[in-house]
């Protein structure tokens, strides 16, 4: 990685990604993302059940933060209500578009390693791909 990341940022960050969570076969509702600007693609996959996403599948291929951000995306939605979550991804867009300072955030430290691309407008595309890909998806849930 060729950005300034602390450290144990840097740990979480490569662990998604050379093992990223919850990409896999299943059935639901998909939708595909793409960042021309880069070249990552991810496909999204959500199993809705009584208005909660029962199941989800994160699939990337791209680079590291795209990759690392769909898969704590992944672990962090599940067993989520639609409407929860889609307030959610509203914050997690906030958040990386330096709309919402670091103190209000309040998510799990491993979405905060990611933080670094706050300070790289093409990067946040990079960790937002996912993000997008997953409100695509519900929407047409709604």
């Amino acid at each position: 990685m060729s950005m300034n990341f602390d450290p144990i940022y840097q740990e979480v960050i490569l662990d998604h990604y050379k093992n990223p969570r919850n990409c896999k076969e299943i059935e639901g509702l998909s939708e595909k993302g793409h960042n021309a600007s880069c070249g990552d693609k991810v496909e999204v996959i959500t199993k809705i059940e009584d208005g909660k996403i029962e199941d989800l599948s994160v699939c990337t291929k791209g680079c590291a933060i795209c990759t690392a951000s769909g898969s704590i995306m992944s672990e962090k939605v599940k067993g989520m209500d639609i409407e929860e979550t889609m307030k959610f991804v509203e914050k997690v867009k906030k958040y990386f578009k330096g709309e919402l300072p670091e103190e209000e955030f309040d998510s799990i430290f491993e979405l905060k390693a990611l933080s670094g691309v706050r300070k790289f407008p093409v990067r946040i595309k990079c960790a937002l791909l996912p993000w997008i890909t997953l409100e695509n998806t519900l929407k047409k849930e709604e």
